[in-house]
């Protein structure tokens, strides 16, 4: 069986960015006695970057590519060989407001990496990280890679995609700036808000393929990791 590692999409779960709640929906339609039509149908409103999604350089480029862009152009980014990492559950740093800080390095990285002979996906959490009362990574324990260690991922030609349990690649609060995004961006897609905490350290082949919305700079995705035994036919 898969791992699915986005977190079931429930009611009114909290928006993390002052966007309200993350998921409501509305009726359209209902079944009632001796009404056309004889359904139910509901208007459902995400908000994806509170939610697991994927994400495209439009997210913080002003011109940058959207998601359909890639439908386009290459569906690869989507899907493929994957490496999941989990760093230890140490090392925080007390930055105030209830807030923890965990900054991934260069060499950190390269030692959980440096055996595997391709780089192509890498889903990064940290072992039982906490998690909030919708099953995602408790974002007061904040985790982001150095800029070091985004430059290191994106040297491999083949890296396309890079995953993360926090909910967002940077922490830059009260600046413009987005370095760590841009500077995955130059390689790869990003996928965030994933549940890493049942899965073991490896190998495994992730299908992350997003709703496919037009000039979307984000958009929600169930994805899944397979053992490679499980795909082969």
């Amino acid at each position: 069986m898969p791992y699915i590692i986005s977190p079931p999409i429930k009611l009114n779960s909290k928006g993390e960015w002052l966007e309200g709640a993350a998921y409501t929906k509305e009726s359209l339609y209902r079944i009632e006695k001796d009404q056309l039509p004889p359904v139910n149908y509901d208007k459902h409103i995400l908000k994806p970057h509170s939610l697991c999604h994927v994400e495209t350089p439009l997210h913080v480029e002003e011109d940058g590519k959207s998601i359909d862009h890639f439908y386009k152009e290459n569906l690869n980014y989507f899907f493929g060989k994957c490496i999941v990492v989990k760093f230890k559950n140490d090392g925080w740093e007390d930055i105030g407001n209830g807030l923890k800080h965990k900054v991934i390095g260069l060499e950190e990285l390269k030692e959980k990496i440096g055996k595997y002979k391709s780089i192509e996906k890498v889903l990064i959490s940290v072992e039982g990280i906490k998690e909030n009362d919708y099953g995602y990574h408790d974002p007061s324990y904040i985790l982001t890679l150095s800029l070091e260690a985004a430059s290191f991922l994106t040297s491999f030609d083949t890296f396309n995609l890079f995953g993360t349990s926090w909910k967002s690649t940077d922490f830059e609060p009260g600046s413009m700036e987005r370095p760590i995004h841009k500077e995955i961006f130059k390689k790869a897609l990003i996928l965030e808000y994933i549940n890493l905490n049942q899965v073991p350290e490896g190998e495994y082949f992730l299908n992350a393929l997003p709703l496919n919305l037009e000039g979307a700079s984000e958009s929600p995705v169930c994805a899944a990791l397979f053992k490679p035994e499980e795909i082969r036919f």
